[in-house]
């Protein structure tokens, strides 16, 4: 019902789905139930704007960023402590959301 030309890059994707939605929506009050995506659309952003704001069931792969293969820890590997809103790692150094160099962190 819509089409729009874009770049092969990820957001500019996802911006040209987002910008036909929402004209298929205001042209001719079609309002899509459920939208089939490939791991591209799979972002945060675009999963909340889909489901939060244009209430539509999404059928999208999620990016997965938890398993790690280039020598960092995985996710499950830190411990966070709510009372000091901090994450532990395995070394047991805190790693604090104003902490912003984590890079010269050692456990």
């Amino acid at each position: 019902m819509d089409v729009e030309a874009s770049t092969a890059v990820g957001q500019a994707e996802v911006t040209a789905c987002k910008r036909m939605i929402a004209r298929v929506q205001d042209r001719f009050g079609v309002w899509p139930e459920r939208l089939a995506a490939d791991i591209a659309f799979g972002s945060a952003e675009m999963l909340a704007w889909l489901v939060h704001e244009r209430d539509i069931q999404p059928h999208i792969p999620v990016f997965d960023k938890s398993a790690r293969r280039d020598g960092t820890f995985e996710r499950d590997a830190l411990t966070y402590d709510h009372g000091d809103d901090s994450y532990v790692c395995p070394g047991g150094k805190r790693l604090r959301p104003r902490n912003r160099n984590f890079a010269t962190l050692v456990c």
